[in-house]
């Protein structure tokens, strides 16, 4: 996970954490504006995702997490999260996703053997849950859920120009 990233922030560092489901179709609709933004800012802003999967709504959605999980594993965790929701409709709907994310770690050119089983590692499995619990101690229920240096945002501000206004606030106050 994450969490080693947190300490040492340099100065002048924005945090964005991330509860987020890839087959939840509103993380699917924050992902471009997130990217917008990172364009945007660049090192100023520090993105850090959590993986969420709401698995009573989502069939896919822990295999989602888990395939994202396992391409941290080989270095590749952001270049798979941005595949998994950039196809977010196509999986969503195919009866079984392992294939597809099969071909997507094939894509990232990931050590295939090693990607098929990292997937039902335990470590994965670990890592997923290990998220899981630390959103639902912070209140987190759904997603997308967004904390901006440990403020929640609320769902209404998570426009591009709201978050861009928010950004800029805590920046200025560093």
């Amino acid at each position: 996970s994450d969490l080693s990233q947190t300490t040492g922030v340099p100065k002048g560092t924005v945090t964005i954490e991330e509860y987020g489901d890839y087959q939840c179709p509103p993380c699917g609709s924050l992902h471009p504006e997130i990217k917008k933004l990172k364009g945007e800012f660049g090192d100023r802003i520090r993105l850090v995702f959590y993986q969420f999967p709401l698995t009573q709504i989502h069939k896919h959605a822990l295999m989602a997490s888990q395939a994202a999980s396992a391409a941290r594993l080989q270095g590749k965790f952001w270049e798979m999260h941005d595949l998994l929701y950039e196809n977010q409709k196509a999986w969503s709907e195919a009866e079984d996703i392992r294939p597809i994310v099969l071909s997507f770690a094939r894509t990232l050119r990931l050590d295939g053997d090693r990607f098929a089983r990292d997937l039902d590692s335990l470590d994965v499995a670990t890592a997923i849950s290990a998220d899981m619990r630390r959103g639902e101690s912070f209140g987190v229920n759904g997603t997308p859920t967004l904390f901006i240096d440990g403020q929640l945002i609320e769902n209404e501000n998570m426009t591009t120009e709201k978050l861009r206004n928010i950004i800029n606030q805590k920046l200025a106050g560093h």
